[in-house]
C-alpha cells in the first residue's frame, strides 16, 4: 500500500516531466530553426538551482503570502508536503523548469538577444510560469484527473492565479543571479549535485 501510495505519483510526475521535457526540446529547435545543442553542465547546473531555488520560494513566499491574505494561494493535491505549499513529486518537476529555463536562453542567445542586467531574466518568469502551470494542471486533469495543485482563487480556473505572478518574479530573479554567478565560475560537477541534494534534503524535511 505504502509502495503503490509512492509509486503511482512519482510516476506520474515522470510522465510529465518526460512530456514536458520532449516539448520544449522540439519547440525550442523550432523556433531556432535547428536541434538545440545541450551543454551537459550547464543544463544540470540549471536543472539543479531551479529545484532548490523554486521548492523553497515556493514555500516561504507561499506562507508570506498566507501571512498578510489569511489563506494559502494554492494547495498541492499529489504528495504533498510542507503544510500543502509544495509536493514531494516536486524532485522530478521542479528540474524540469530549469531545463525550460535552459532552452529559454538558448534560443534567445540563437537571436542574439542581450539581456541586461542579467537578474531581468528573471522578470520573465512571472509570465511563463503561469502558463507553465496552466500546462502542468491541464496535463495532470487530463490524465489522471486531478489537479497537480489547485489555486484558491477563480480568476483563472484554479489551474493558476494572477496573484502568483508577483512571487514567480521573485522566484525567476534569484533564480537568474545564482546561475550568473556559477557562470563565472570553474565548471565542478559538484555545484549542481550539492543544489539537488539541498532540495531533496528540503523534500524530506516536509
Amino acid at each position: 500500500m505504502i509502495t503503490s501510495q509512492v509509486a503511482v505519483p512519482v510516476l506520474q510526475g515522470l510522465s510529465g516531466a518526460l512530456v514536458g521535457g520532449v516539448l520544449f526540446y522540439l519547440l525550442a529547435s523550432l523556433l531556432t530553426r535547428r536541434w538545440i545543442r545541450i551543454n551537459g553542465y550547464e543544463l544540470a547546473l540549471s536543472m539543479a538551482v531551479a529545484f532548490l531555488v523554486a521548492i523553497v520560494c515556493e514555500v516561504y513566499l507561499g506562507k508570506l503570502y498566507f501571512l498578510f491574505a489569511g489563506k494559502p494561494l494554492w494547495q498541492y493535491r499529489v504528495w504533498p508536503i510542507h503544510d500543502g505549499y509544495t509536493s514531494a513529486v516536486n524532485f522530478i518537476v521542479w528540474p524540469v523548469y530549469g531545463y525550460y529555463f535552459y532552452l529559454l536562453h538558448q534560443v534567445l542567445h540563437a537571436y542574439r538577444i542581450r539581456i541586461r542586467p542579467n537578474w531581468l531574466k528573471g522578470v520573465a518568469s512571472g509570465i511563463d510560469g503561469p502558463l507553465l502551470e496552466i500546462l502542468a494542471n491541464g496535463f495532470f486533469l487530463l490524465f489522471y484527473g486531478t489537479f497537480y495543485f489547485y489555486y484558491l482563487p477563480n480568476d483563472l480556473r484554479h489551474y493558476t492565479s494572477l496573484q502568483v505572478v508577483p512571487l514567480y518574479i521573485v522566484m525567476g530573479i534569484i533564480l537568474a543571479l545564482v546561475l550568473d554567478y556559477f557562470a563565472g565560475r570553474p565548471p565542478r560537477w559538484s555545484y549542481p549535485a550539492a543544489f539537488y541534494l539541498a532540495g531533496v534534503g528540503f523534500v524530506l524535511l516536509g
